[in-house]
């Protein structure tokens, strides 16, 4: 199919980060724009709108519909998560309150809008608060030729590394206090106190956190206040290539706890064939067959999960289940056919010059 990627430059998501040889240059299809953030604000670069506007359809997420909108062509919006229950709704200056009113008509002119966490009860608001109708859930596709297990031999040569039986990994953003945003919240204390608890039954464990999110300091702190500080390892943010390895070597991802749904670092763990602790809760299934998430909230739960997974010695087998039901559901090989005919449908509805015969 032909496509057209437009990144903007200086964002910091950049299409090397998924395959390091783009790094030497992009190819045709990959059409770098200038920084877009000021024209957020209402500034528009007609340019870029005129090259927008020659697509047959737009895929967008972020504050992407702003300039989709202006296009006057079908595009779809799909979420991420905040930039449908936080970005429309910001109240804390002027200049967001603008930049809110301009996100919600744009999301609110969307011929669709994908729903990648279908039991987030703040999207789920959110879908609410816009008068949303034109929606459809969609995961988000996973590379499982790129996020897959590590070899037998590579794996047990960077587990030795860290010198302990148990590794856990914990890439989730340290985002838990009474001061941050509630639809932000992953509740790590719980993780770190379940986590505590299981070292002193004196299981040999390790935890690998990333030091990323506003509340890295609190967790910090309460890391020394339970004693653990020789068990928890900080590492800084690495590019998600380099993720691979880190899922490949963890017995279990510890992900987030409070939000009750699952998104990008559950994908990325399952496809690498790592099982995943989360909270996940609601009735709305993204495919037929839910994931084999192992499903914990609170400190009990989590303490509990732990001890039981690691004295059954299952997680190796539920990791390759995991990986299974990502290579059948959201693999983007499964996904890409789902998007196509979303794309087709909505080029029939809305036929231009430049429709083409999508294969």
């Amino acid at each position: 199919m032909e496509a057209r990627l437009f990144v903007e430059r200086g964002f910091p998501w950049r299409p090397e980060h998924e395959d390091p040889e783009l790094a030497h240059g992009y190819p045709d299809w990959i059409e770098e724009t200038g920084d877009l953030r000021a024209r957020r604000y209402g500034v528009f670069d007609a340019g870029f709108v005129r090259r927008l506007g020659d697509c047959d359809v737009i895929h967008t997420f972020y504050y992407g519909p702003i300039w989709a909108r202006q296009t006057g062509r079908p595009f779809v919006f799909q979420t991420y998560g905040g930039d449908l229950s936080v970005l429309p709704f910001m109240t804390d200056s002027l200049h967001h309150r603008y930049l809110a009113w301009r996100q919600r008509r744009g999301i609110q002119a969307a011929d669709r809008v994908f729903l990648t966490m279908p039991n987030n009860s703040f999207c789920n608001d959110a879908v609410a608060r816009l008068g949303l109708t034109r929606t459809q859930l969609m995961p988000l596709p996973v590379d499982g030729a790129r996020f897959q297990p590590l070899p037998d031999a590579q794996r047990a040569r960077a587990r030795k590394a860290y010198g302990h039986e148990w590794i856990f990994f914990h890439p989730t953003r340290q985002v838990w206090t009474d001061t941050s945003p509630v639809a932000d919240r992953k509740g790590n204390d719980r993780l770190l106190r379940a986590f505590a608890r299981f070292v002193r039954q004196g299981h040999d464990a390790l935890l690998l956190a990333v030091r990323h999110g506003p509340d890295v300091a609190a967790s910090e702190r309460l890391i020394e206040s339970l004693g653990i500080r020789d068990r928890v390892r900080w590492l800084g943010p690495v590019t998600r290539y380099a993720l691979v390895e880190l899922y490949g070597i963890a017995d279990a991802v510890l992900d987030q706890f409070e939000a009750g749904d699952y998104g990008g670092i559950a994908f990325e763990a399952w496809s690498c064939g790592t099982p995943v602790f989360l909270h996940l809760e609601g009735s709305r299934p993204m495919v037929d067959e839910e994931p084999p998430a192992v499903n914990v909230r609170t400190e009990e739960e989590i303490h509990r999960a732990l001890t039981e997974h690691v004295e059954a010695r299952g997680l190796r087998a539920l990791g390759r289940r995991s990986r299974e039901w990502v290579m059948a559901h959201v693999d983007a090989d499964a996904v890409a056919p789902r998007l196509v005919d979303a794309y087709r449908g909505l080029i029939d509805r809305a036929p231009g010059p430049l429709a083409v015969e999508m294969r």
